[in-house]
């Protein structure tokens, strides 16, 4: 990393860590990883490397591998969360991690903080594998289980952008597919890139490949348990609630019946 907190190339051609922060990008929110020691930089350079980027304005999220102190964060936090030992929270230009032992732990903080930062951006995460397919890219939905892995596993080769969570978001009047660093069975590492999405599937392993159109509010019926948001905030529900109508109302959404071989490619719209 530079001073700036990006990777260098080493001699041997490896990235090095060389500063106490690490820049990077997800879906076009750039943050800054502030370490407290030494333990998680090997991690989180080896995780994180594709999506290495640092641009003016990144939030900066300092970490700390102890937990809260009793008492928790301050109440003037505009967005908290605890998850097991770990906890987050948002107060003005900064965010704070605290409890992380591990790059799991701030895997599974960025993923929350990430889909707050989203919202007023426009955008969400969500339970699927987006895959390149003739310059756009084809989102594919369901909860554990359902094939998202599966279908990453079937498709070609450096077109995966991610196999377990997707980001969207609407940029001007359209709505883009983003890659991204969580990983699920298939351990897609994520490739930092994106293209508009050209549909939305909702999976069902079936004997038979087959695909269907589906109406906004089944659409929206299929999104909804695989949105991931971690806020019971009302306001916040509703302004999600109306993303993801926009999402169901603006992109073309199918359910996929599949089988568990390559074949399925052959019934998605060109």
């Amino acid at each position: 990393m530079d001073a700036q907190g990006r990777a260098t190339v080493g001699g041997d051609g490896t990235a090095v860590l060389i500063q106490d922060c690490f820049s990077l990008e997800i879906g076009r929110i750039p943050v800054a990883l502030h370490f407290s020691g030494p333990e998680l930089r090997g991690a989180v350079l080896a995780r994180y490397a594709a999506f290495a980027q640092t641009r003016e304005g990144a939030l900066p999220i300092h970490l700390d591998a102890a937990p809260t102190a009793a008492g928790g964060p301050a109440p003037s936090a505009s967005f908290q969360y605890a998850l097991g030992g770990a906890r987050l929270w948002l107060n003005g230009a900064a965010a704070h991690f605290s409890g992380v032992r591990n790059e799991y732990d701030l895997d599974s903080l960025l993923r929350i903080l990430l889909s707050w930062l989203l919202l007023p951006r426009q955008g969400f995460l969500l339970h699927a594998a987006t895959v390149l397919r003739n310059g756009r890219t084809c989102v594919f939905t369901g909860r554990s289980g359902a094939g998202k892995s599966t279908v990453a596993s079937l498709a070609p080769r450096g077109s995966v952008l991610t196999d377990e969570i997707s980001l969207l978001r609407r940029e001007a009047n359209a709505w883009r597919a983003h890659g991204t660093p969580f990983w699920g069975e298939f351990r897609a590492a994520g490739s930092n890139g994106s293209a508009p999405v050209a549909g939305i599937y909702v999976l069902v392993k079936a004997p038979e490949n087959a695909v269907r159109p589906l109406p906004p509010l089944d659409a929206l019926r299929a999104l909804l348990p695989n949105v991931l948001f971690f806020s019971s905030d009302r306001a916040a529900n509703a302004s999600l609630l109306d993303l993801l109508v926009g999402a169901a109302t603006q992109v073309p959404c199918f359910e996929l019946r599949f089988r568990r071989d390559a074949s399925f490619w052959e019934v998605l719209p060109a």
